[in-house]
Parts: structure tokens; sequence; C-alpha cells
């Protein structure tokens, strides 16, 4: 079959997006701009991009980029609407009072890169009727983000492709990263879209339009962890309310999820071994439940209140499936009681917490401790590096891939605790239990756990700021934590 190629050029080698690889979406919505502003012919213009919406998600290449430092830029202010709103209702003095508090700033970040990005589709019968249409739909994109990423783009359609270089990001189920992608009845749902914002100003004020859900696809590179699947819950109580628990009982919060995970797997009808390897006791397709605390920023308390089924794509795709059904809304019954407490609600939308474990960065520090896989002392001589490599290696870690590791007595987000305040099963007590800090030779997507713990709610990982660069792989320790001095 025929490969059918976008490639996308960007005029100052910057994109402002705030995803790496710019999403397919991204793209499509720019081709439907540009072809907004030209009008070239309306009649080919809607057969040819429902056709390319109804392709499977393309595999992208990009070059290698680097992120810039966030910079903080005046905007212009969009929310205006509810300004407007108060003055329709008669209110002058709150509509004056509302303008004063909008913010007119914000922190804008970047990447850098040379050459260009390419998204290739495999091509059908019907991408060749429709590809002089494709072809200057593509010629008119002039910025793919935002307004100050001036791009242009070409299509091609190629019987026998040359291979593309750079980066590879393939579509997968199990990817790490998530990216929106043109879906079926997604430019309907975009006209529909520009037709409210057109329209929100009315007599009686400003009517908000909410921003669709779109169809996001895994993404996996080379260059990225070793794939996994994972999703993300709230903890409710009977009534529906926010369900929290202390952050330090992480094995008791896991424990009590591990037991709903096994009751879904025997209402999917699965074998009694398989049951038993997906909740820990035996073989390595296991489903680890991983308690997310609100830590990591200024009002952080951090109680648990989601939590988050991580599994190997070993797991497979149907299994999978079949068990994330049947744990919506299931019961959180905790061992040695028969009546639930609580129960698992689905997370509609983007979650600002989950969303933060399965961010993007350089460095990345633990919310709660690392159980290392061993002690790293010997005849009373400490060594890390031998440890660390352990622990990399039990995580399928290439140790190419980390820069610098640093071991702390205590935890640098707020919210998190001492390792010593968290619960750890008997056989794993006599194990070293660790705050880490890792920085990467790349930025690297979550959501990331490590060590002997992870099925405990141990050794999970949150983005943070960046520290000073090393060439080679450093591993220290820490007297004291980051955000205290010494005394």
């Amino acid at each position: 079959m025929p490969t059918f190629r976008i490639t996308v050029n960007w005029l100052d080698c910057a994109y402002h997006g705030v995803e790496w690889p710019p999403s397919p979406l991204r793209l499509y919505q720019a081709m439907i701009a540009g072809y907004a502003i030209r009008r070239y012919d309306d009649s080919a213009f809607e057969p040819a991009m429902k056709h390319l919406e109804a392709l499977p998600a393309p595999t992208i290449y990009t070059p290698e980029v680097q992120r810039r430092s966030p910079v903080k830029a005046a905007v212009p202010n969009n929310d205006g609407d509810q300004v407007l709103n108060l003055h329709a209702k008669g209110d002058r003095a709150g509509a004056r009072k509302k303008s004063r508090k909008l913010l007119t700033t914000r922190i804008r970040y970047s990447f850098s890169f040379e050459g260009s990005v390419t998204y290739e589709w495999e091509a059908t019968t019907e991408t060749v009727k429709h590809l002089e249409a494709l072809k200057a739909i593509a010629m008119s994109v002039s910025a793919v983000g935002q307004g100050i990423d001036v791009a242009v783009a070409r299509a091609e359609l190629f019987w026998t492709p040359a291979p593309v270089k750079g980066v590879r990001y393939s579509p997968s189920p199990a990817g790490r990263k998530k990216l929106n992608i043109p879906y079926p009845g997604g430019l309907d749902i975009l006209d529909e879209r520009y037709r409210q914002f057109r329209n929100r100003i009315g007599a009686d004020g400003v009517v908000g339009v909410t921003e669709p859900v779109h169809k996001q696809s895994g993404y996996q590179s080379e260059l990225d962890l070793p794939s996994i699947r994972y999703k993300s819950f709230a903890l409710k109580d009977l009534e529906n309310r926010s369900l929290a628990f202390v952050g330090t009982r992480t094995m008791d919060v896991a424990s009590t999820v591990r037991r709903a995970v096994g009751d879904a797997a025997r209402r999917a009808g699965l074998a009694s071994e398989t049951v038993s390897e997906l909740i820990g006791h035996r073989g390595g397709r296991r489903i680890r439940v991983q308690p997310l605390p609100n830590v990591g920023y200024g009002h952080a308390d951090g109680r648990i209140r989601r939590v988050m089924l991580t599994a190997h794509e070993s797991v497979g795709e149907e299994i999978w499936r079949d068990l994330i059904s049947r744990l919506l809304w299931a019961e959180l019954i905790p061992d040695c009681q028969k009546d639930p407490i609580g129960m698992l609600a689905p997370i509609i939308g983007n979650d600002p917490i989950c969303s933060k474990f399965c961010g993007e960065a350089v460095v990345w520090t633990t919310a709660t401790p690392v159980v290392l896989p061993g002690h790293y002392t010997r005849r009373g001589q400490s060594r890390p590096e031998r440890i660390v490599g352990r622990l990399l290696r039990h995580a399928s870690i290439p140790e190419g891939m980390v820069s610098r590791v640093t071991m702390e007595p205590a935890p640098r987000l707020r919210g998190s605790q001492l390792p010593t305040r968290y619960g750890r099963p008997e056989h794993l007590s006599k194990y070293p239990c660790r705050h880490m800090s890792i920085r990467w030779r790349r930025p690297v997507t979550g959501p990331i756990s490590l060590g002997a713990g992870i099925g405990y709610g141990l050794g999970l990982f949150l983005p943070v700021d960046d520290w000073g660069t090393r060439d080679n792989l450093t591993v220290e320790e820490r007297p004291t934590p980051w955000h205290r001095s010494s005394r």
C-alpha cells in the first residue's frame, strides 16, 4: 500500500505547544484554520478532511528537541466574558473589581529543534482519490501550535517511500505519551464549537463554550521508558463524596484496591491462574496499584484521594479493557472487613493531580519513598551506584538514560513524609527506604515508579524543576533535604 505523508517545517525552528511531538489533531486543526482563510474548493474540502479523520493514528517522525527555559509573557486577556456578564447584570462595581483581578501574564514554554516533523499514514484507495485536495489544504497551513508558531506544510503520496530520519513515535495502546488524534466526526464537532463560540455573546450576557474531549492515542518511541498501560480512578465514599486517606497509608489503600481488581478479574471469567497473576501472587502479568498522594504544591495536604492502576504491556489489551470496565464504581472493601467503605469512580477529563504524575520532565523526585532492592553497603563502605544500577535493571531501564541520581533522607515535595512513616510489609521492612531524585538525559513521560515497594504504593515519582547538568551517571547521597538549610 502507498504511504501518505504530511511534513511540517517551522520557520523559526521553535514550537510553543504544551506537548511534544505536536499532536496529529493540532495539524488537523491547523489545516482547517488555513483552509477557512484561503477558501480553495469547498466541495472537495469536507470529503478530504472526513477521510483523513477516519484513518488510523499516524506515525510521527521528529528531530531531536530541547526544551527552552520558561518565559513569562504578557498575553491578551481572554477572561473578559466574566466582565461582560457582570455588565449585563448591571453590576458595574463588580465588573471593575473583576477587571482588576484578571491575569495578563502567563508562563510560556517552548521547544527548539532543527528539521521538520513528518506525519505518516498508510494510504488507501480513498486517499489517492482525495490527494489533490489534501495537498491544497496542507499548503494552506500558516501556523501549527500557537499563533507565533509560523509553519509551512506539504502533503505527498509515496508508492515506495524512503525512510524518514529522526525519532520515531509509533501509535501504541500502552504508550506513555498520550496525543490527541483526528477521529470520525471530529470535523463536525470542531465546526459546532466554532459556531457556539461566535454566538456566545447575547442580550443576556456571555455563554461559556467548553472544549470538547477529543480522542487520544498512546505513542511510544525508542527513547521512552518501557511502555505501560495505566488508568486513574477517584476514591469516593458510599454517598459519592471524596474519600481521603492519610498519605502514609499507601499499603492499606493498595491492598483494598487490589482486592477490587481480583473481584473484577473473577467477574470477567478469567482463569484462576490469570487472576493470581493479576493481583501479584504469581507470574509477571501484575496489575499494580499506585495511590496518588496530593503533594508537590503550596497547599498540598499529602492525603490520598485517587489511585492509578498500571500494568506492563504483557497484560493483553482485551484483559485490560475487561478489568477497567468492571472496576467502574467497584466497591472498596478493606481486608478483614465485609462491608464496603467506598467506590472507584471514573475520572472524566483532565484531572490536575493525575496529569502531574503522567507529565513529561527531565527531573523527577519521589512522592513516596523508594524501597531499594537490597543493601548498598559492604564492609562498612557505601556503594550507592551498585544498588541504583540494580534498581534500574529491575525496571528494564538502560543506565544510559539516566544522568544523575540523588538519594535523600527526607522528601523534597511538600505533603510527602519521611520514609520511616510509611507502612511496609514485613518482608521489605529490613531494606533501605529513601527519597530519591533522578535527572534523565532527555525529558521522559510518566507515570514512573521504581523499587521493591511499587506493589504497595511506594516508589512513585513526580516531575519537578531542573537542576545542573552532568555528563556521566552520578549517584550521591544528601545528608539533609533540599528545602532546608544545614544546622
